[in-house]
């Protein structure tokens, strides 16, 4: 293994991100970036992210940005933790199972400051890799699709109250952009729990389960013009843009993606025609406070209590921020990205030791 190099000269620890690692090796054809955004709160934790990013440059941002939102979300759920993120830039030619492997050497050797996990491109056969070389990875037993579609579905409720003065999605109509893991877990606790449920994705696969369940199925170019009270962005991120949301018949949006606005112009848009935003980096949680409960402090029983508690909060954190932009005619987007930088500089409550013996 050729190790790791820092390429990006301008990019080295120091200004705002921690360390930005790249990292190659010949024999897999792996080419990775690593970003720890911030460690000031704890170690960072971040999915694998696999694309077929268009240039080095381009999936660098996309590192940053993730690693950065990942900061926010520890800083505003309250856990010792930073952001961190890994972009792989896939090809046909990559060996998948030894650029993982490959890649987990690399995070071991960083000696525990950054805790890795599944994300887009990164799922069982991948995690089971990474843990050949590295024990800094998400544990066998988290459910990170499972753990983001419950804190999701939390910050509907906060969300729907504030709007609708109703927590439950009872009779509400949800489409759901993206309808892989986290997407269809969403579609279904919805349909069980009495709402409409409409959606699209572009794998044939997911869209015929979703049918399986009830899932009216929409066309990728009408899917942003359904009328509903939710749309629930479930993909990639940056797909609200100012434009889309200037025409968008939603009453609300809350959703799984990271990143979903493209700019300051679509939240502008949003609260311009008093379309309600649950944050992204505020709903989306669940994965990563099941990652760090699980990971820092004591296991067991309690760590699965303080999973829980943490993603329940997630339904108050949610109404809390959108009832105080109402309050204060402020954009929620500005609002909570001040209160988690607010966090993010705040002292840390550890996690209790476990007891000896």
């Amino acid at each position: 293994m050729t190790g790791a190099a820092t390429l990006f000269a301008g990019d080295q620890p120091g200004g705002d991100w921690e360390r930005i690692i790249a990292v190659q090796h010949a024999g897999s054809g792996l080419r990775a970036i690593v970003v720890l955004h911030s460690l000031a709160r704890g170690p960072a934790f971040g999915g694998v992210r696999r694309v077929a990013y268009a240039s080095e440059q381009a999936g660098l941002a996309d590192a940053k940005r993730l690693a950065a939102s990942m900061s926010l979300k520890c800083a505003l759920a309250g856990l010792p933790a930073g952001g961190g993120k890994t972009v792989i830039f896939d090809a046909p030619t990559l060996d998948r199972q030894a650029a993982y492997t490959a890649l987990g050497e690399v995070i071991q050797e960083l000696g525990g400051v950054y805790v890795c996990g599944p994300d887009i491109g990164t799922g069982k056969p991948e995690l089971a890799a990474l843990r050949r070389a590295t024990s800094w990875v998400n544990p066998v037993g988290n459910d990170a699709g499972r753990s983001t579609a419950v804190g999701v579905l939390a910050g509907l409720r906060g969300l729907l109250g504030v709007v609708f003065d109703d927590p439950s999605p009872s009779g509400r109509r949800c489409v759901i952009e993206g309808l892989g893991g986290v997407g269809l877990a969403l579609a279904t606790s919805l349909l069980e729990a009495g709402a409409s449920v409409a959606g699209w994705d572009p794998d044939p696969g997911a869209r015929a389960r979703a049918a399986a369940l009830g899932v009216e199925l929409l066309e990728k170019g009408t899917l942003a013009m359904e009328p509903c009270d939710v749309f629930m962005p479930c993909a990639l991120g940056h797909t609200l843009t100012r434009e889309r949301c200037e025409r968008a018949p939603w009453r609300a949006v809350c959703g799984s993606a990271n990143n979903q606005l493209a700019d300051r112009d679509a939240a502008a848009a949003l609260r311009a025609r008093e379309i309600a935003w649950a944050p992204d980096f505020v709903v989306n949680a669940g994965a990563v406070i099941e990652g760090v409960e699980t990971t820092i402090g004591s296991g067991g029983g309690a760590a699965h209590e303080r999973v829980v508690r943490g993603i329940e909060a997630i339904e108050g954190r949610c109404a809390q921020l959108l009832t105080r932009a109402r309050a204060e005619r402020r954009c929620v987007s500005e609002l909570a990205l001040e209160v988690a930088r607010a966090a993010l500089r705040a002292p840390v409550d550890l996690p209790p030791e476990p007891p000896e013996g």
